[in-house]
């Protein structure tokens, strides 16, 4: 009988000394644009628990778990603390503290002046728009750096694409936001034809060549007239009008039949061509032979 009272004796013992308690921590600093923060609530004692914790003294609804460590996520801010612990065996006790700060995050946002630009003059000036910016992080969407300027000047590789620039802006107390917003680099076309030549085989100038950009070449059509009206020269090769370092490529001056040099004097010349786009174009324009 005395054997039983003692063991009674003993257990009665190792279970009082076996408590279950609740300890509280974690929070911190929330940006109010960053989702949620983690409170945590480390147990002693025999599952399940019966916990209560509080912000800023209010009590919140009962949670009954096994897990070890509970995570409690959240975006209030307050001071957290449990009110009351209880396990299988009884109520237990509580200690530990978290803060949650909310901290307000910039608004991130930005000016360019043209949201398309030509391969021609590929540069863009951005403006940022960020109040209480501190920092900043440009990516151009373009294999480049990125910038850590207010206010960037950036060129782009004139190809021709549609490039999202993204900014990330961070405050002073740390909290950052980012924005987005696309901007398309055009291919532009052009062809610029002189308006005189001067083919005296001096080295400057001797052929009649022209520049271009963006243009479809199999559509290029290209006549020259004298003023009697007569095709003298033409050609739908628009590659070898280009002018090069080495002066051998564009028209010499010279008939297109008898090979001849042509007098000094005015000629019209016609052009036909589509640009990228598949947009038709038909030019005339006069040009001088210079000797």
């Amino acid at each position: 009988m005395k054997r039983n009272i003692l063991i009674a004796f003993l257990f009665f013992n190792f279970s009082a000394l076996a408590q279950s308690s609740a300890f509280i921590y974690g929070g911190g600093n929330l940006c109010d644009n960053a989702g949620t923060i983690d409170i945590e609530i480390s147990f002693t004692g025999t599952a399940p628990w019966n916990v209560v914790y509080t912000i800023d003294n209010v009590d919140q609804s009962t949670i009954s778990t096994s897990v070890n460590p509970y995570t409690i996520q959240t975006t209030a801010a307050g001071v957290y603390t449990v009110s009351s612990v209880s396990d299988a065996v009884g109520v237990g006790t509580t200690s530990g503290s978290a803060i949650v700060s909310i901290l307000q995050a910039p608004t991130a946002q930005f000016t360019v002046e043209a949201d398309t630009l030509s391969v021609i003059y590929p540069t863009a000036k951005f403006q940022d728009k960020t109040l209480n910016a501190t920092a900043w992080s440009w990516n151009f969407g373009d294999n480049t750096a990125f910038d850590n300027s207010q206010n960037p000047v950036h060129t782009f590789d004139s190809i021709v694409g549609v490039y999202q620039i993204t900014l990330v802006t961070t405050h002073a107390n740390g909290c950052t936001d980012t924005t987005f917003r696309q901007l398309w680099v055009n291919d532009e076309y052009y062809i610029y034809i002189p308006s005189s030549f001067t083919p005296d085989w001096d080295g400057m100038n001797d052929k009649l060549c022209l520049y271009y950009n963006a243009i479809r070449e199999n559509t290029f059509d290209f006549k020259i007239y004298d003023m009697r009206g007569e095709v003298v020269f033409f050609t739908k090769n628009i590659k070898n009008m280009v002018c090069d370092n080495l002066g051998k490529k564009g028209w010499d001056g010279t008939h297109r039949k008898s090979s001849k040099e042509l007098p000094i004097g005015s000629y019209v010349y016609e052009v036909y061509f589509q640009d990228f786009e598949g947009w038709k174009h038909h030019d005339f324009g006069f040009l001088h032979l210079v000797r």
